[in-house]
């Protein structure tokens, strides 16, 4: 089983102390018997800072780079389709989407490889994140069912991994949503619902297995409008994904009473989520991406 990881960072944007951390920590997962290749996008890449970084990481990393910047969906895009012009990723593969500023502990590699594995049925897995993660192996029994609601609150890119099948069902992330895009979030929302909605099987681990700062209200507040979107447009698909739009409207009013929004940007997501509401537009599989064979 191969641990197969898309990450991106700006070199222009000071991050460069936590992609070696995040480097050092795969280089440890590979010590200690994980099979991880990483795809890495370096954003406003010199030749110089190319060649530094091609020195530090480990042996497992593809590295590409780019002089510019672009938005983070088409980012990880761009390196889904130089991972599947090499090898398309198989039933026992594992994909991974880590920002540049989490880290894995020591055995995350091993320890997905055995879940996975020993659950065959598993297609989807979320977990917690915390800025000290919990390292302790993780037990079969512990990977529960996971809610809609689960996939909704708790799911970031950093703690989501998807059997390399579903995947390829999945397709692309959408290009609309996600850092660098006029709606500026959500993009991680989106993929891990349309993930669920391919799976046979999605399960939660409940306690932080990656290492990466938790979500807070201000940064849900933050990235409100495109979550909401999101919901919007996949309401339709079930009805427990109709009762999280529907929260998650509410959840804005919430916001606008603590000063966390404004109401001018509430009334501008009310705004982009009507226009969007019932209009499923997953990514169909291999949008846009080239598939080998």
């Amino acid at each position: 089983m191969a641990l197969i990881l898309f990450s991106t960072t700006d070199l222009a944007g000071s991050r460069e102390r936590e992609l070696t951390r995040l480097l050092a920590s795969i280089g440890r997962n590979v010590q200690n018997g994980a099979d991880i290749r990483l795809y890495l996008l370096l954003q406003n890449c010199p030749p110089t800072s190319l060649a530094r970084l091609r020195e530090q990481a480990p042996p497992c990393c593809r590295l590409v780079a780019i002089s510019d910047r672009c938005p983070l969906s088409a980012a990880r895009n761009q390196l889904i389709e130089a991972a599947l012009a090499e090898a398309t990723p198989g039933y026992d593969d594992v994909v991974g989407f880590p920002d540049d500023d989490c880290w894995y502990p020591d055995h995350t590699g091993t320890s997905l490889s055995r879940i996975f594995t020993a659950l065959p049925d598993l297609e989807v897995m979320i977990c917690r994140v915390a800025r000290q993660p919990d390292d302790a192996p993780v037990a079969t029994e512990e990977v529960r069912q996971a809610a809609v609601s689960d996939i909704v609150r708790l799911t970031t890119s950093n703690s989501l991994f998807i059997r390399g099948t579903t995947f390829l069902r999945v397709g692309g992330f959408a290009p609309d949503l996600g850092v660098g895009t006029v709606n500026g979030s959500a993009e991680d929302t989106d993929y891990a619902i349309r993930a669920l909605l391919a799976a046979g099987r999605a399960g939660l681990v409940d306690r932080a297995l990656i290492a990466h700062p938790e979500p807070d209200l201000t940064s849900a507040a933050k990235y409100y409008r495109g979550a909401l979107i999101v919901l919007a447009r996949h309401a339709g698909q079930r009805p427990a994904l109709m009762f999280e739009f529907v929260r998650k409207l509410l959840v804005g009013g919430y916001f606008v009473s603590r000063r966390k929004l404004s109401a001018r940007h509430l009334l501008d997501a009310f705004a982009a989520a009507a226009r969007n509401f019932l209009i499923n537009t997953p990514q169909p599989p291999h949008a846009g991406l080239k598939v080998r064979g």
